[in-house]
């Protein structure tokens, strides 16, 4: 099987017939990721890496119940098929990143405003992507509408959705510096009037 992406959580593999398989890191894999993506070191310190890998595991446990129990379409979350307590296959797609990096301005206010609708039906399933993180946890599908395809940081629960927009995690650096400067603005200001100004 091909490696098509690694993070902190799963490694993606190309399983061909269009679809991926998304396996659980080993702590040995998740450790080399943290160092490489932590330099130097002070936001997220190497001695920490242990309680990162257990969250890590521990929000994909949890996110994977949420999916079994979704009342969402399986073509929103990419068609998945969960296959033990941590993997799941899921549709090879379009990561937004690639779609953002080659759009012209008006291009990206299309795709940010779709990416703002999307979200707005996943909180009516009470469920969202812990990051908002536009750029590598949603992508194109192959009809061209925007899905949620990491499914290992999700929230459901009503309440801890309600507190975690409040804090606007969509202005992070991690979420931020993966948008192409000149959609940064736009960005901000399209999720905050959806789910700040109007809540």
């Amino acid at each position: 099987m091909k490696v098509i992406g690694r993070g902190w959580q799963y490694t993606t593999y190309d399983i061909g017939n269009a679809r991926v398989l998304k396996k659980f890191n080993t702590r040995f894999t998740a450790y080399l990721m943290m160092l490489h993506d932590s330099f130097p070191y002070v936001r997220h310190p190497f001695w920490k890496f242990h309680k990162y890998y257990k969250r890590c595991r521990q929000e994909a446990a949890g996110s994977i119940q949420k999916i079994l129990h979704t009342t969402l379409e399986g073509r929103v979350l990419g068609n998945p098929r969960v296959l033990n307590e941590l993997d799941y296959e899921q549709d090879k797609v379009t990561p937004l990143r690639r779609c953002l990096k080659s759009a012209t301005l008006e291009e990206a206010k299309k795709i940010i405003d779709a990416f703002v609708e999307f979200n707005k039906t996943l909180i009516g399933h009470s469920l969202i992507d812990r990051n908002f993180l536009i750029t590598d946890n949603f992508a194109t599908s192959a009809d061209g509408n925007i899905i949620l395809v990491d499914l290992g940081e999700l929230y459901s629960d009503p309440k801890v959705i309600r507190d975690h927009i409040a804090k606007r995690p969509w202005t992070v650096p991690d979420v931020l510096n993966s948008l192409p400067k000149n959609f940064r603005n736009y960005f901000v200001e399209k999720m905050d009037f959806a789910f700040i100004t109007h809540q």
